[in-house]
């Protein structure tokens, strides 16, 4: 495992793909869940990017516009310091909501990414200049 400083702290994914992109995205199982970062290292809200909060705001607001009754943001930068906006949606069958939501979203099942999500995520990031790993 590769480290990202004398305390070996694990590296974190988003660092390990080499793009020109100034913001990188990893979707998870749930439909319409990312994890988006800056391609840059960054540790501190005062060198976090505007781009990426426009990026985050305009990706809640397409899960809105595709139905999430809720789209959750939430930065917990605790596996490894590297900025990171965990950015989910809550959908009229779930039987969560927020917190409990967040933390069973490795579990099965979860709703499945469909097609009109998936050409909105890549619409959105080649908007944003994301680039999705």
């Amino acid at each position: 495992m590769t480290t990202s400083d004398s305390q070996s702290e694990p590296a974190h994914p988003f660092l390990s793909s080499p793009t020109d992109k100034p913001l990188v995205a990893k979707p998870g199982k749930r439909k319409g869940y990312i994890m988006l970062a800056p391609s840059q290292e960054t540790l501190h809200y005062e060198t976090l990017s505007e781009q990426a909060l426009l990026a985050a705001r305009a990706w809640a607001i397409r899960l809105e516009a595709m139905g999430a009754p809720r789209a959750y943001w939430i930065t917990l930068s605790e596996v490894t310091r590297h900025l990171h906006i965990h950015l989910f949606p809550r959908w009229p069958e779930d039987a969560l909501s927020g917190v409990p939501l967040f933390e069973s979203r490795d579990t099965e099942p979860q709703p499945a990414w469909d097609a009109t999500i998936l050409a909105a995520l890549h619409e959105w990031a080649a908007q944003y200049q994301v680039e999705i790993l």
